[in-house]
């Protein structure tokens, strides 16, 4: 549990830098600052966050003598272009290397890399506006998918994994448990043991145990290039179990210890219900916020954080 609210706190605090960092950006822009203005800007490039690349671009732009001190953001600025050009062919990001490549920003002047993403671009836009004529609608440009698996883990069952793929549309799996896999015997409540011979006592002895796992899978949606939404069902378990001790009625012979499954409460099984976000944390990184509905009656936070390759 404290690993999914340090997780939570995290994704939070760096949303609410990203903002401030592009706030406080905008505000220098508006004083002409650019110097403050690019270390606030840069302090985003590790997300490739669209608002500081073109903020950056535009001051590269606009002073000649920050071009020094630029290249190595710049550098960092293409790097995201190209990512986002080749993984998702957005056609903004291939206009963008063609005016990085055409006026040399943060690189080297390249006519070759300008035609081929001119030729790049004229493709898909073809390909939109034939698939316009044929339909009436917009095309919608083919995706790379990208495959992603990572740590996932909730308040009922803290250690899992999830795995799947996703370009524009894709899908997941997921495994959750508590690691606990205690044997049992037979039912329990109030305290007692039901269902024993007559010839037997039983007790509480004060220990308990829970056993708990997960199964889910569904679809996957880009939101925003580097949002997207899951959604999807499975099954869960859950069993919540007490240790007593027994023995014999007629002359009190301890029979031993057994586990009893918890019948009143914090026992079930039955529907397991997804809904995550996860944001794209730079190239390969990305964190997971959620919830799972389980057995439609109680709610599990979730939380996770993996790699994309």
């Amino acid at each position: 549990m404290l690993m999914l609210v340090l997780l939570h706190a995290a994704l939070y605090v760096a949303a609410q830098r990203q903002s401030e960092y592009n706030r406080q950006g905008d505000a220098a822009m508006k004083r002409f600052d650019y110097s403050a203005a690019k270390i606030w800007y840069e302090e985003n490039i590790s997300s490739c966050d669209t608002h500081s690349i073109d903020q950056l671009t535009s001051i590269w732009l606009a002073d000649e003598s920050m071009r020094m001190s630029m290249r190595a953001v710049m550098s960092r600025c293409l790097d995201c272009l190209t990512n986002r050009a080749t993984e998702y062919n957005d056609t903004t990001s291939m206009n963008k290397l063609i005016q990085y490549y055409t006026e040399g920003i943060g690189t080297d002047k390249n006519q070759t890399k300008v035609d081929f993403w001119k030729n790049r671009l004229t493709f898909f836009r073809n390909a939109s506006s034939i698939a316009y004529e044929k339909t009436g609608k917009p095309s919608r440009e083919k995706m790379k998918m990208k495959f992603f698996a990572g740590y996932s883990g909730s308040y009922y069952a803290p250690y899992g994994l999830t795995v799947g793929g996703v370009g524009r549309f894709g899908w997941y799996l997921r495994y959750r448990t508590n690691f606990s896999f205690q044997n049992y015997t037979g039912d329990s409540k109030d305290n007692t043991l039901i269902g024993i011979s007559n010839n037997l006592l039983s007790g509480s002895t004060g220990r308990t145990k829970t056993n708990a796992w997960m199964a889910t899978g569904g679809f996957v949606v880009m939101a925003a290039p580097s949002f997207y939404i899951s959604a999807g069902g499975g099954y869960c378990s859950r069993e919540r179990l007490k240790e007593f001790h027994t023995r014999d009625r007629r002359d009190a012979e301890p029979q031993g210890d057994v586990w009893a499954r918890n019948i009143e409460k914090g026992t079930f099984d039955g529907l397991a219900l997804d809904l995550d976000g996860t944001f794209r944390i730079g190239k390969v990184l990305y964190g997971s916020l959620g919830c799972t509905v389980l057995d439609l009656k109680y709610i599990s936070g979730n939380a996770g954080i993996g790699v994309f390759f």
